[in-house]
């Protein structure tokens, strides 16, 4: 096992100490714990499910696409983890602060996960196989992106079409790596 979904892990529990000990603060700044902290923590799990323990998504991912050169199109697993534990968890970060002064912009970051953890669901139970990251996905992405939801439209801190917005930016967004698969198919095939 490398090192590298270690700092996943690390960032994870970082960040629910903090969600921990800020929690008092929570009624006056809900979104930091929402989009930040707790964010945080599950995409440090997430992460750490999917190239940790029990590892083993980009091997499974790889057979999503059911196209002959995806071994090939799939970054490795080494290139996965550094993306995952550097650049997604600095982005995700970034994002959720903006989030904080922006609830529509926080919950399109939550909303990229909840999509991330249904299709963990959805094809491990279709294809009645484990994919790492089903676990966190399910039990943290998708409730973290509903309950703060709930909390910003009782709170009238969101409308209709921007929670709409925010859904639609999220799954969209989700979907990225696939296409990213998909283009590079593409441009090989032609």
């Amino acid at each position: 096992m490398r090192l590298i979904p270690f700092i996943s892990l690390t960032v994870a529990v970082f960040f629910a100490l903090v969600a921990w000990k800020r929690r008092a603060e929570f009624e006056t700044r809900p979104y930091f714990h929402w989009f930040l902290y707790l964010h945080l923590a599950a995409v440090g799990l997430h992460q750490f499910e999917e190239y940790g323990w029990p590892g083993g998504f980009r091997d499974i991912f790889v057979t999503v696409f059911n196209i002959d050169m995806a071994e090939s199109l799939v970054p490795s697993t080494l290139s996965l983890e550094i993306l995952n534990a550097f650049g997604l968890t600095t982005i995700f970060g970034l994002i959720g602060w903006l989030g904080t002064r922006v609830p529509w912009v926080g919950l399109g970051l939550l909303f990229v996960n909840f999509s991330n953890g249904f299709f963990h669901l959805v094809y491990s139970v279709t294809q009645m196989v484990y994919i790492p990251g089903a676990v966190t996905g399910t039990v943290l992405y998708m409730p973290l992106g509903l309950l703060a939801a709930r909390h910003a439209i009782k709170r009238d801190d969101i409308d209709g079409p921007r929670l709409l917005l925010a859904f639609a930016l999220g799954t969209l967004t989700s979907f990225l790596p696939f296409i990213q698969v998909w283009i590079a198919y593409a441009l090989r095939k032609s």
